[in-house]
């Protein structure tokens, strides 16, 4: 049911793109730089199995780049944030955990997409590649560091209306397919009896998305906005992993993350 979904939506916006038509160069300016701090908290969820929840703190940079010329957008992104969650779980025989963890989140993405001018409201549908990289550390005995990579595909639309006074608003929908991943569990933390083990998450065995709403005022020179947002993810069972202390399978999830964003576009 998530890859046929998947598969109309990506359909969906594919002819949407190819209705456009030349793009408004105050929709759609040459050059635009953005730098900001963002605030996130995240839900990460193995049902009956264990949770994290925590807020962390970083910062994010994007670069747009509009060929009015082609109707053509084209964006550049990296977000990092770091900070501690709250672990809670249990051992292998039963007995409750609850600790901190350590953590940091890293992703970037590419994409491209087709400018449409609806007077004084901008669509851009697009798709691109993109990855993600969570290092989460459980602070506990018995613990150890997990390493989870990540690659997909996000395809979305972003919409602006320039508002009187100097004022835009704005969003972005968007659905994102996993295009497969690799997670280490470096049970070797735990002591030497154990061994590392690595687990592959399959082509479209999990998908996700996106929805943000932005306020900017434009001060001519640049430009101060906010833009919350919540995501979400949900990924099947990966493959098993078989080393000497037994067979390992990183179970299925589900992560939550709502946010906000404050930056300066140049």
């Amino acid at each position: 049911m998530l890859k046929r979904k998947l598969i109309i939506f990506i359909i969906g916006l594919l002819l949407l793109s190819t209705s456009a038509f030349a793009a408004d160069k105050d929709l759609f300016p040459t050059s635009e730089f953005k730098l900001g701090y963002e605030g996130m908290y995240m839900y990460y969820d193995e049902p009956n199995v264990m949770h994290e929840k925590g807020i962390l703190n970083g910062g994010f940079a994007s670069w747009t780049g509009y060929f009015t010329d082609y109707n053509i957008m084209v964006n550049a992104e990296l977000e990092g944030l770091a900070g501690s969650l709250r672990y809670s779980g249990k051992y292998s025989d039963g007995t409750p955990l609850k600790c901190d963890t350590d953590d940091y989140f890293v992703s970037g993405r590419a994409t491209i997409g087709m400018g449409i001018d609806y007077g004084h409201t901008g669509v851009t549908p697009y798709l691109g590649i993109a990855a993600r990289y969570w290092n989460d550390d459980i602070k506990a005995t018995g613990g150890y560091e997990r390493q989870i990579k990540q690659l997909y595909l996000p395809l979305g639309v972003n919409i602006i209306t320039r508002l009187d006074e100097g004022w835009s608003i704005g969003g972005t929908l968007e659905g994102d397919l996993l295009l497969g991943g690799k997670v280490k569990s470096k049970l070797s933390d735990v002591g030497s009896n154990y061994e590392d083990v690595n687990n592959t998450q399959e082509f479209a065995s999990g998908g996700g998305g996106r929805v943000s709403a932005f306020l900017e005022y434009d001060f001519d020179d640049y430009a101060l906005g906010m833009e919350p947002y919540f995501r979400y993810w949900h990924i099947e069972d990966s493959e098993k992993d078989t080393v000497s202390t037994g067979t390992y399978m990183e179970p299925k999830n589900k992560f939550y993350m709502s946010g906000m964003r404050l930056y300066v576009k140049f």
